[in-house]
C-alpha cells in the first residue's frame, strides 16, 4: 500500500463520508490512513457491517468490499458533473466552486455557487465556454487542463449513454494539477442493450427491490 490512502467503503450510494454502521456505530464510510496497520483496522470495521447514510434508509447498505485510493494532496476543491437538462433537451455541465460536499446543501446555501453551461448535442461543447467555466471556478491558470477533462467528461457521458456523471470534488492539487477525485457514474438502463460490458459487469446485489419493481 502506498504511503498514505483513503480507506472507501463500496456501496450504492452517496454519503459515505457522514454516515454511520448500524451495527457499531462506527463514524463514517471513508478514512483517511497513513499506515497498512491502520488500513486494516479501519477495513475490518467497515466489511460485514451496514453504512447508514442520508440515501441508505434505516437499514443502511451491506459493505462488502472497500476500495483504497491514493492520498492527494489537494489545494482546492470544487463540484463539477454533466447530466441531461430534460427540459432544454441537451447535457448540461453543473459546476461549483464549492466541492467535496453535498451539492445540494450548496444550491440551498448559497445557489449563487452554483453555475451551469448548456451543451448544443450536435456541436459539443465550446472551447470559450468551457474556459469560461475555469474562471467561474476560480482557477484561472489551469485553464487548458480544466477544458480537456471537461471535453474528456462530454465523450464520456454521450459514449456511455449516461445519466450522469458526477466529480465531486474536482480538485488542484499543491503541484497545479486538475484532477477527478472521486466520481459517480449512472447510465441509462434504456440503454443498456447498447452498453453490454456495463450491462454485464453491474452489481445488482444492493439494487433497490422496489425500483426492479416498478
Amino acid at each position: 500500500m502506498p504511503m498514505g490512502c483513503v480507506v472507501k467503503s463500496q456501496i450504492l450510494g452517496g454519503g459515505r463520508g457522514m454516515g454511520h454502521f448500524k451495527e457499531t456505530n462506527f463514524q463514517g464510510g471513508v478514512h483517511v490512513v497513513d499506515t497498512p496497520d491502520q488500513a486494516r483496522d479501519i477495513t475490518s470495521k467497515m466489511i460485514g457491517n451496514h453504512l447508514i447514510t442520508k440515501q441508505s434508509g434505516e437499514d443502511g447498505l451491506l459493505v462488502k468490499t472497500v476500495y483504497l485510493v491514493q492520498k492527494l494532496q489537494i489545494d482546492k476543491e470544487m463540484y463539477l458533473s454533466i447530466t441531461l437538462d430534460r427540459a432544454g433537451g441537451c447535457p448540461v455541465f453543473i459546476y461549483s466552486p464549492a466541492g467535496g460536499m453535498s451539492i445540494e446543501d450548496v444550491a440551498h446555501e448559497d445557489p449563487s455557487k452554483i453555475f451551469k453551461l448548456n451543451v448544443n448535442p450536435f456541436t459539443g461543447p465550446e472551447v470559450e465556454d468551457l474556459m469560461k467555466a475555469a474562471d467561474d471556478l476560480g482557477i484561472p491558470g489551469q485553464r487548458s487542463q480544466l477544458v480537456w477533462l471537461m471535453k474528456s467528461l462530454y465523450d464520456c457521458f454521450m459514449d456511455n449513454d449516461c445519466d450522469m456523471v458526477e466529480i465531486n470534488p474536482l480538485i488542484t492539487t499543491k503541484q497545479g494539477q486538475v484532477l477527478a477525485a472521486d466520481s459517480k457514474v449512472t447510465i441509462d438502463s434504456n440503454a443498456a442493450y447498447r452498453q453490454k460490458e456495463h450491462r454485464d459487469s453491474e452489481d445488482k446485489s444492493q439494487q433497490n427491490a422496489k425500483e426492479m419493481h416498478a
